[in-house]
Parts: structure tokens; sequence; C-alpha cells
């Protein structure tokens, strides 16, 4: 009887207690799931009633308009062949006296094809022809046949100019295949059926543009400070976890790809000089690093002054490093030994820059993704996951390398390799300090991943200096002040022939890839250490370009701080203004804004100073001082030896990055739940994401150089253009 007794459990105010908590939690959680839904509901009527009501205005606002066909009253004519005007169809339209809102042109064209319609008017308030601004009818896009008008009162008179968009100077191969299929259009090849006005637009309801808008509006209430993703804590051992970060990456993955194949240009690669790597596949298997000889330049006072080579009309290779009678390939010689040599000695095929450029770029977004799972581990242990793949993402879609990914072409190959194997570098060498097993494998790839980072852009050697804040302690050299949750093997004191062991496995990649390099340059340039750069045949004569701190001072500034420009019409980023005062040959092509200026998420780094103390370890500290020092010397080296290109601030742009995502984890990792400086960063954080994102993707688009989505990849462009029409 006793031990039935025994075996009955008696509840106690605790059990009860807990029992309570549990089911408050479970009810608060339901509450909140309601919520969400509820707000998720809300969020798809408001985009639905703004896609019918605002992304189809025009359309609404014709549901009245009474049609009236212009066609006959229309005098057409071709420009004549040989012409200024050759390929032009101008249409001109007398005698109207009525209120136009709107045209419809009944345009035949190939889906490729792009068709500039130039209307001018005189009307009521004008009685002069004035012009409007230029329509573009995309082939692929029938909603672009129509657009609004606007005059004063009556028209009287419109003359349409209607010509073929030209592209960016090159004949690719879709080119010269819709050429053929226009020929039966018209000289122009296009021809025009017929001219409308006043029509009823049909509804276009974009479904991009309603997944954009409800996408972000997801973004913005699943961040929200009362969201429970706040709640969620980083746990590397979270299977679940586990699959929404390989989402994320493929997620990234693939729009890198999307990006890649749609620049038509940089696909076919039908520059000469953007054949460097194949070529120099070619000389190597034949026993040779020169790609070409032209030993007459020699004779010239000086052959590296390109200009008075252009004037003489004297034939060079452009952007070949010219050296002693020889032509050689002054780019970094890791890429050409991990893509283009393999390729060509084990298929006979020569393999594209587009597709190095992609590859790169995916590994360094796998390498990134790995690198945050690391720093987190072990500095920023208690963070909220979802800072995790918002801190990789945002690394990977900085505008540098969305630039790079989108514009995949020769000169890209080299910087977007050195990123990767930079971010690669790194993520192994926190690998080795978070585990003890296959720590010096990791110590060793990290260390050799850092030193090919001199074979692909030698200035980026720079971000090797991180491994002096995360090996100081490490090694005993000095106090590791890491958080007290940082695991313990990497505090605690190391045997002598273990810590010599791991310290030559740390070096000696870089000693071997060093010895490597230094060949490669002695058989070219009759020095180790002369890497060609300053033998370029290029607008830029780097032998008497000599040190000069103006330009210093004012490259930091252009990459850093000169604000981005926006007009109103798509694709709304424009090339910032670089006017300067240097009395001298400042080198410079365009940029679209400095890296801090134009990405507001930099801007967290400003509380660094404040805040260093509070949330940060030295290590941690250490290492994203370290990436920002690293990144401005990197940017005064590139102003003064190269130029200010926008490609060059990939150069830099990882360190800015990496800090960015260090100082956001500790914010929100000392930043107690609900609290004001919580609300305030999570304001932050989705507005600053925000701008991010915008400024990712209106930098695809953007046109300042020939080589862009609009002349050869006008599918994605004018796609993205539609979503901004009304």
């Amino acid at each position: 009887m006793g031990s039935e007794k025994a075996r009955i459990r008696i509840p106690d105010m605790t059990d009860e207690g807990r029992k309570m908590e549990q089911d408050e939690k479970k009810a608060k959680d339901g509450k909140r799931k309601g919520r969400t839904l509820r707000r998720l509901v809300l969020l798809a009527a408001g985009v639905l009633l703004f896609e019918i009501f605002i992304g189809n205005y025009s359309s609404v606002r014709s549901l009245f308009y009474e049609k009236t066909d212009l066609t006959q009253m229309a005098s057409l004519r071709w420009g004549e062949p040989g012409g200024a005007d050759e390929g032009c169809l101008t249409a001109v339209i007398d005698g109207l006296d009525m209120r136009i809102d709107n045209l419809y042109f009944d345009l035949k064209m190939p889906r490729n094809a792009v068709t500039e319609i130039s209307i001018s008017l005189v009307d009521e308030g004008n009685q002069y022809l004035y012009p409007l601004p230029v329509m573009e009818a995309a082939g692929r896009y029938p909603s672009s046949f129509y657009t609004n008008l606007h005059p004063y009162g009556k028209v009287k008179r419109m003359e349409i100019r209607l010509r073929p968009a030209q592209g960016g100077g090159l004949v690719l191969a879709a080119d010269r295949e819709a050429a053929g299929s226009a020929a039966s259009f018209g000289p122009g090849g296009f021809s025009l059926d017929g001219i409308q006005a006043n029509v009823r637009r049909p509804f276009d309801l974009v479904l991009p543009r309603m997944l954009l808008l409800f996408g972000a509006g997801v973004f913005w209430i699943l961040l929200g400070e009362k969201s429970g993703i706040w709640r969620i804590r980083f746990d590397p051992e979270s299977r679940r976890q586990k699959l929404v970060t390989a989402a994320c990456l493929c997620l990234f993955l693939g729009a890198g790809l999307v990006l890649a194949l749609s620049n038509r240009a940089c696909v076919e690669s039908p520059w000469e000089h953007h054949q460097q790597y194949r070529e120099l596949a070619e000389a190597i298997l034949d026993g040779h690093v020169w790609v070409g000889r032209q030993p007459e330049l020699m004779e010239l006072e000086n052959p590296y002054d390109t200009s008075g080579l252009l004037a003489e009309q004297i034939p060079y290779r452009a952007d070949y490093a010219y050296y002693e009678g020889n032509y050689y390939v002054y780019f970094g010689i890791v890429p050409e030994l991990l893509f283009y040599l393999p390729c060509l000695a084990l298929t006979g095929r020569l393999f594209p820059n587009y597709l190095a450029v992609y590859l790169c770029f995916a590994g360094f977004a796998a390498a990134v993704f790995g690198l945050y799972r690391e720093a987190a581990e072990r500095w920023f242990p208690g963070i909220p996951y979802v800072l995790y793949p918002v801190s990789a993402g945002a690394t990977i879609t900085f505008g540098s390398f969305v630039y790079l990914v989108s514009r995949p072409d020769l000169y890209h190959v080299p910087v977007m390799a050195a990123n990767m194997f930079t971010a690669a570098g790194l993520w192994l060498w926190l690998r080795g300090l978070n585990r003890n097993r296959g720590r010096c494998a990791a110590f060793a790839a990290g260390s050799l991943c850092m030193a090919l980072v001199a074979g692909c852009r030698p200035q980026q050697l720079l971000f090797s200096l991180t491994g002096i804040p995360l090996f100081w302690g490490y090694f005993g050299l000095g106090k590791a002040r890491g958080p007290k949750t940082a695991p313990e093997t990497a505090q605690t004191a190391h045997p002598v022939q273990t810590a010599l062991r791991e310290a030559a496995l740390l070096l000696l990649p870089y000693l071997l890839v060093a010895a490597g390099i230094m060949c490669y340059n002695a058989m070219r340039f009759s020095s180790p250490f002369d890497f060609g750069a300053a033998y370029s045949l290029t607008n830029n004569d780097m032998t008497h370009r000599g040190t000069n701190l103006s330009r210093i001072l004012y490259g930091i500034y252009a990459f850093f701080l000169q604000p981005p420009r926006f007009e109103g019409v798509f694709p709304f980023l424009q090339t910032s203004g670089l006017e300067n005062a240097y009395m001298g040959k400042m080198v410079s092509e365009f940029l679209y804004g400095g890296i801090l200026a134009a990405q507001p998420l930099c801007w967290c780094l400003a509380l660094f100073p404040v805040y260093r103390k509070r949330i940060f370890g030295g290590q941690a500290a250490g290492v994203l001082v370290c990436a920002l020092a690293a990144s401005f010397v990197i940017g005064g080296f590139d102003a003064n030896a190269a130029g200010i290109l926008q490609r060059y601030t990939a150069d830099m742009a990882f360190g800015i990055a990496l800090a960015c995502g260090l100082m956001l984890s500790g914010l929100f990792q000392a930043a107690e739940r609900g609290s004001a400086s919580f609300r305030t960063g999570v304001l932050f954080l989705r507005a600053a994401l925000t701008a991010h994102a915008v400024y990712a993707f209106l930098i695809v688009f953007a046109c300042a150089d020939s080589v862009n989505l609009k002349n050869y990849g006008r599918l994605l462009y004018y796609g993205a253009k539609r979503l901004f029409q009304m």
C-alpha cells in the first residue's frame, strides 16, 4: 500500500505554474501568428489594389476614351539610303483640332528590337513645334507601344520620328539574326501599320512588380521589432536553420547566374583584347608566356604613349603589357591556372570569361556564408538567426559585386577571383580557430587562399592583415580579449611544438605562392617583384605616373564619399560627377557613387568608436579595424596607380562589407529585445537594407558603360523598365 502511494505523483504549485506559463506562451504565439497572417492578407490585397489603380493608372484613365484612327491622316516618309536619317520613318499629321490624351503605335518588329519614337506637337498653348521626351517601344513588351500625352489644350499638328535604337557599337550573332529577320519589315527593320489616338489601354497586371511589392512588404513585416523572427537565436547545429541558409545561398547563386547570362556582349565576348587569358593558355601549352611580339615599338621614344601611337597611326595591342618587344598578360595568373589552362589542355576548348566571373562570384557567395557562420559562432553566439543570412546577403549584394557579375568581362575575372579567395581565406582561418578537428588543414587552406590573392589582384593581399588580430592572442603574442563565450581552444596556451607547426602551416603557403609568382614575374619582366601593370598599353602611361598625394586623397573621396546621382527616369541611377581641380592627368571613367555614401548600411560604422568596448572583444574589433584600414589603403593605391573606375570599387568593397556585418552583429547582440536601442536598430536595419537592395537593383541597369543591359540585355532591361511604367 505504501509503495502504491509512493507511485502517486502529487502536483504542486510549481507544476501548475509551469503549465500556465506554457499555455500563455502558446496563446501568445497563436495570437502573433494570427496577427502576422492578417497583415499578410492585407498586404496582398493592398498590392492587388495598387496594381489595378496605380500600376494600371493609364488603363483606368482611358476607360471612357473614344478611339480615333490617325493612320490615314499621317504622311509617312522614310529616310534616304546613305543619308543621316537612313532607316528612320517620319510621320506628319497636320490639320488636327482635337484633344489627344494617349497614342498607340501599331508596330511590327523583331522581339529583341527597340524603336525610339520622338514626338513633337503644336497645340493651343504653343504655335511652334516643341519636342516631348523620347519613348522606347520594345518588341517583347507590347505595352510599351502606348504613351500618354499631356498637351496644352487641343493638338493642332504632330510630327513623329521613329528610328531603331542603336546598340553599343558591337554586332553580335543575335543582332545579325535579328537584322536578317527585320529585312521584311522595312528600311529601319520595323513597320508602322497604324497610329491611333485616345485608345482604351488594356489592363496589364505586371506579376514581377506585384511580387516585388509583396516581397518588400513581407520583409518589413517579418523584420518588424515585434516579429517572432527575432526570438530565433543562431544555432549552428540547427537543421532547419541550415536548410534556410542553403535556400538563401541558392537564391543568390541563381540571381547571379541570371545576371551573368543576360549580358549578351559579355557572353559572346567579341573584343580581341578580351581573349588574353585564352591566348596565355595557348602560349603556356606552347612553352612560353608571351602572347605576341612587336619589337618595332621599342624604337619609339615612348612606346607607352598610346595617344601618340594613335595620332601616328601605329598599330598596337590595347590593354596588353608590353615589355622589351613582347606582349604579355598583366592580369593575375591564378585565374589562368584555375580555369583557362586546364580547360584548354583537357578539352581543347577556350574557357569563357563570363563563366569565370560567375564561378568566382558563386565561390565568393559560398565563402561569405561560411565566414559569417564562423564569426557568429565565435564572437556573436547570442544573435538572432536572421542577422546571419541578412549580413551574408548584404555583403554578396554590395553594389560593387553586383556590378561585376552583371558585366562579366575579362577585367572582372581577377577582381572577382581575389574577393573569392579573400572571403574563403578568412572563413577557413576562423573555422580552424573554432574547431580542434582539422585545424591544421583549415589554417593551411586559409593561408593558401589568402596567398593566391596575390596572383589575382595583388593590392587585395592587404586583407591578410586581418590575420594579425586573429592569431596574435592565439599564439600567445598578446592578451586574447575575446568574449567569454568564445571557444576555449582559442584561449589556451599551446605547446611550443604545436604552435610552431601551426605557425608554419600559416606562413608556408604564402612562401610557396610568392615563390611561384616571383618566378613568373621574372620570366616576363626580368624582376620577381614586377607584376607588369606599369607596362600596360592603355590611356594611362603608368611608367611615368609616379605618386601624388592629391590623386590619393581625391581617389579616397571618390571611392568612398562621392554621393550617388539619381534622375527621375529609368534607370534612375546616373554617374557621379568626377570634376576636380587636379592640375594633371586624373585618370577616371565613372562611378555610381562612393561605397559609404551610396549604401546607407555602411553608416552603422559611425557607431564603432562609441560602442567598441561595449560590444566587441579585441579579436573581432581588430578584424573590423584591419578590414577598414586595408580598404582605404587599397582605395588610395588604386587611385594613384591606375585611376578612378567603377570596377575598382570591388577591390575595397569586401573590407567595408565585412566591417558592416560585424558591426551589425555586435550591436544587435548587445541590444536587449524591446529596448529603445533595439527598436532603433530594427528601424535602421529595415530602412538601410531597403536602400541597399534598391541600389543593387539600379546598378544592374545603369547605362554609363557601353556594355550594359540596355544595349545587350534588352529582355531584362526593358522588363525592369516596365515595372515603373503606369
